[in-house]
């Protein structure tokens, strides 16, 4: 497995000085327009918009864009939901939990990346299989896509999360309890994920065998996409604008996302060998009705709801009312 930054844990991060700066240097040059304001917490599948910023995709899209660089995508969710920016990066956990605790509708834009193989469910030796992991006690990490992990690994062998016993804990607490014997099982990534391995732990489940399930997304808040929609539209072909660039020149791409974040670029590139950046022409067929962002979904908001994370239940359709822009995108690119 390889490594990977924290952007689904959820620390305690004020915003403090970093949207203080919004309205001065921590955007592009001003336009006619209020800037579009958007959260980003380190992960490689949001650095993209950084390369479209360093090259000036954002200026020649005419757009004044503010990157909000955050250190969690918790706090990511958290200024969305305040209203302190306009969109954020966010997995389904971030944009449930939006809907539910705030009122906003988040709208996905675009789906940028899924998980590959980087996020796992990993097990003693005493468990048998997937199957075996009936009543056992299971690691995770609450408020983040653990709980996704986990739905999809049960949901597999027609077991739920009521079916086994969890046991919330920070990550990076996971190696030591795993060692200790006071869990059974944990949902975890790199690093803490090797050091299960290490301990005599096996991989029972991981996101390469749900693909396009375990995703992240650029989510803009309903009411700014109806305001502003060609921008967001122009935020997204800004994106895979560089997406583009970075096929075309991967060295200098990755090393403005090593730079970003603040990794050197080999950490960066076995990073993003636990993921698959989704082009647009996919976008489509990911967010489709029965696809894999909706199978996702469903399995996700019954353990959520299960779990009382959740007060009401929602489809994928509720954050999609920007489907015409997403269309719209594939046909114009």
């Amino acid at each position: 497995m390889s490594a990977s930054p924290p952007r689904r844990r959820f620390l305690t991060a004020g915003l403090g000085s970093t949207l203080l700066l919004l309205g001065s240097g921590g955007g592009c040059r001003a336009r006619h327009r209020e800037p579009i304001r958007f959260a980003t917490n380190p992960w490689p599948g949001y650095d993209p918009l950084y390369i479209a910023r360093d090259k000036g995709y954002f200026d020649d899209a005419g757009l004044n864009v503010a990157l909000v660089d955050l250190t969690s995508i918790g706090a990511s969710r958290r200024a969305f939901e305040r209203g302190q920016v306009d969109g954020c990066g966010a997995t389904l956990v971030e944009i449930l939990l939006a809907a539910d605790q705030s009122g906003l509708r988040p709208q996905i834009a675009a789906v940028v990346d899924y998980s590959s193989g980087a996020d796992a469910l990993i097990a003693a030796g005493s468990v048998k299989n997937l199957a075996a992991m009936r009543g056992r006690r299971v690691a995770i990490e609450p408020g983040t896509l653990h709980i996704q992990l986990l739905a999809l690994a049960l949901d597999s062998v027609q077991l739920t999360v009521r079916d086994v016993a969890l046991v919330p804990m920070p990550q990076s607490a996971m190696p030591a309890a795993f060692g200790d014997g006071l869990v059974d099982a944990a949902v975890c990534f790199p690093p803490e994920s090797n050091r299960l391995l290490e301990k005599g732990g096996k991989v029972v489940f991981h996101s390469g065998q749900v693909p396009g399930e375990v995703v992240d997304t650029l989510v803009f808040d309903g009411a700014f996409v109806a305001r502003r929609g060609d921008e967001v539209l122009a935020f997204v072909g800004a994106y895979y604008r560089a997406m583009g660039f970075m096929a075309a020149n991967p060295d200098e791409a990755h090393a403005i996302m090593a730079r970003r974040e603040n990794m050197s670029v080999d950490e960066l590139r076995q990073t993003i060998a636990g993921l698959r950046y989704v082009s647009r022409e996919a976008q489509l067929e990911l967010l489709s009705p029965g696809g894999p962002v909706e199978h996702s979904l469903s399995r996700l908001q019954g353990a959520m709801m299960a779990l009382a994370q959740l007060r009401q239940s929602r489809t994928l359709k509720d954050f999609l009312i920007a489907r015409e822009l997403i269309a719209s995108a594939v046909v114009n690119a």
